[in-house]
């Protein structure tokens, strides 16, 4: 019984010793000390990202990609979409926690809304594998467009994107662009 209160008691002061703490770092004239990882925040990217429509528009970084650069993101997608069919799909009890993640998250927010932002990042991404696509065909068709605008050599996605097809995915000329850039 002793031992019991004596754990219950070094508890309960280690918490209350915390807790002051705490309350003395908020202390005016206090300034914290910058996360290490300021630097980071500096180069994350900006805008971009899916309207209710389902349309994609390019984050700050990808709108300065050059040819070479988007050429090679859009290579990428490209043969990840392609081996989207051979993944497993997810299952009921992934599909249940991530739903719960995001239910929590929800409320999370709604709760710290007026308190300030509240950094989460819970995805529904993997959930529905046919609105994945979608997606992700959305954001080839705005970083082909973002191709021809700078007149470098675009994709022809359909083609890319063809059942059985297993080329490297390749842009093709462009009229336009006389296929100068790549």
């Amino acid at each position: 019984m002793r031992r019991s209160t004596a754990l219950w008691l070094a508890l309960n002061l280690g918490l209350t010793g915390s807790l002051l703490a705490g309350c003395a770092a908020m202390a005016p004239g206090y300034t914290p000390v910058p996360p290490k990882n300021e630097s980071k925040l500096k180069n994350m990217q900006t805008g971009g990202g899916f309207d209710q429509s389902g349309a994609y528009s390019l984050t700050d970084q990808e709108q300065k990609l050059d040819c070479k650069h988007l050429t090679g993101s859009m290579t990428v997608k490209i043969i990840q979409m392609r081996e989207a069919p051979n993944r497993p799909k997810p299952s009921e009890a992934a599909k249940f926690g991530q739903q719960a993640a995001q239910q929590i998250t929800k409320t999370a927010q709604q709760v710290t809304s007026s308190a300030g932002k509240l950094s989460t990042n819970v995805t529904s991404h993997g959930l529905d594998v046919d609105a994945d696509y979608k997606r992700d065909r959305a954001r080839l068709e705005t970083m082909n467009k973002q191709l021809a605008e700078k007149k470098c050599r675009t994709f022809d996605i359909d083609a890319e994107l063809k059942p059985g097809n297993s080329a490297t995915p390749t842009p093709v000329s462009d009229a336009k662009s006389g296929g100068q850039k790549q």
